[in-house]
């Protein structure tokens, strides 16, 4: 990618911000779309003046606005973020299919007017069913999301399949598992017992005993990177990005707590019930990706809690 052209979409969002610096510091052009109301516009545009960076704000992502916006020189790359639904207060039906569905179709169109640009597209782990604790979930298991959100990320892997062999636009799907690290909303874990914390106010906590697969957000940048570079990717298919590591919930807000020097006392384990569709385990298989790519994760959680707690 250094010294190409690149589109990311979804590019206000935590992961689609850290990307956006890392192409930029890799020498590349960005058009960077995302929600025109999004309050993530902010950290772009505390970034240094650059030229080679263009913002979109965008009412509604388009084939026709992406193309207006990149112009007469085609992108080698489209990052493809956008998603709706990542917070749970915002899973209407009707804006999931429209927020993933739509705007993959949109991104791909946009992509085979370009002469056929790759999409990297991100999955989500979501889109698995449950497993039995302490098995692996490889890209062979059964999708049965539990939730409207993983439903609606899974049908946008498999229409977005069939527009993008339609189309003959090479499409990579990288299904994501928990991404960390700094930026992050502020109803996900880390941030919200930040603020708590800082305060010393308690924690209404449930008894952190789900296990989850956790990856720092610079390790998935350089994950969509290698989904847009590496040739032998088999185009149309999806690819786990994760670690492969069980961390429970617990261990989480226990590492937030020393390194905010706050007491454990006030980690309030078992006040509040785990959510009825959250399974107890939901841990990937990154063998795939690892033998394709070779990628790996590197950061390990007391360094990406560190770069997390750190101001902006």
């Amino acid at each position: 990618m250094r010294r190409g052209t690149a589109v990311v979409t979804g590019a206000t969002g935590f992961i689609g911000s850290a990307l956006v610096q890392r192409l930029l510091a890799d020498g590349c052009a960005v058009v960077a779309a995302g929600p025109a109301g999004s309050t993530g516009w902010a950290r772009l545009w505390r970034l240094p003046p650059d030229e080679r960076l263009r913002r979109l704000p965008l009412e509604r992502l388009t084939r026709d606005a992406l193309v207006d916006a990149v112009g007469d020189v085609p992108p080698d790359v489209v990052f493809h973020l956008a998603s709706a639904g990542v917070n749970p207060g915002e899973r209407a039906p009707s804006a999931l299919l429209e927020g993933n569905v739509g705007a993959l179709v949109a991104t791909l169109e946009a992509a085979a007017r370009w002469g056929g640009a790759r999409v990297v597209f991100t999955g989500s782990c979501a889109e698995y069913g449950a497993v039995p604790e302490g098995q692996l979930v490889d890209e062979g298991a059964p999708r049965a999301p539990s939730d409207l959100y993983g439903a609606a990320k899974a049908a946008a892997h498999d229409y977005g399949r069939a527009v993008a062999r339609a189309l003959s636009v090479p499409l990579v799907t990288l299904r994501l598992f928990g991404v960390y690290g700094p930026g992050e909303a502020a109803h996900r874990l880390i941030p919200y017992l930040a603020a708590r914390l800082r305060a010393r106010e308690r924690v209404d906590l449930t008894p952190g005993t789900q296990l989850r697969d956790l990856t720092f957000v610079d390790d998935v940048v350089e994950a969509l990177l290698l989904g847009a570079t590496t040739a032998g990717l088999d185009l149309g298919a999806a690819y786990n990005v994760c670690s492969g590591r069980p961390t429970s919930v617990r261990e989480v807000c226990l590492e937030v707590a020393r390194q905010l020097g706050a007491p454990e006392s006030l980690l309030d384990f078992g006040a509040r019930r785990p959510r009825p569709d959250e399974p107890p385990w939901l841990v990937g298989d990154p063998s795939r990706f690892r033998a394709a790519a070779g990628w790996r994760p590197r950061t390990p959680l007391s360094v990406g809690v560190a770069a997390s707690l750190a101001p902006l």
